[in-house]
This record gives C-alpha cells, structure tokens and sequence, in this order.
C-alpha cells in the first residue's frame, strides 16, 4: 500500500503555502526559509518592485548560485580523479621497483 507523501505548510513573505512533495519536510523547510530570506533580501534592495519580479531576480540568482556548485563540484571531482591516477601511477611504479617483503 503506497503512503502519499503528507502536506507540509511553509511560509514564504508571511504567506503560508502548502506544498506536497517526496522531499523530507525538514528540507523543504529549510528549502522555504532559504527562498524567503533571499525574497526578503531583494524587497530591502527594491522595495518598489512587484513581487512577480522579485521572485523572478531571486529564481535566477539561486539557479546561478547552483549553476555555479555544479561546475566547482565537477571541477573539484576531476581534480581528484586526476591526483588518484596519479597517485596509483606513483605506488604501482614504486611497488615493481622496490624489492620483496622484508
């Protein structure tokens, strides 16, 4: 019997929104006072500007910042790959030059 995943209630601008979903609630809370900081952030710097556009500047600097994860973590990974070949490089070298066991 499948469990349906329950409803959690955020609030984002002191707006309570209900939003179902497979993610953990902690992480979708976590996930809602994230966008509601950054929401808030914006409405400081541009008190003028509608909330439309706001959620629109906060969408595209988060999908910026992740885009930006997303190639330091590749980055960071092909750096290790490289350092582990070579260190196997490096001990398979020294492992056929050295002599036997004690």
């Amino acid at each position: 019997m499948d469990q349906q995943p329950k409803p959690v209630v955020v609030e984002i601008l002191g707006r309570p929104l209900q939003i179902t979903g497979d993610i953990p609630p902690e992480r979708l809370q976590m996930v809602a006072r994230l966008v509601d900081e950054r929401l808030r952030e914006l409405q400081r710097a541009f008190p003028s500007s509608p909330l439309a556009d706001l959620a629109i500047l906060a969408a595209l600097n988060m999908a910026c910042e992740f885009l930006e994860s997303k190639e330091d973590y590749q980055q960071l990974r092909t750096d290790i790959e490289q350092r582990s070949r070579q260190l196997i490089q490096k001990l398979e070298a020294h492992g056929s030059s050295s002599p036997p066991g004690p």
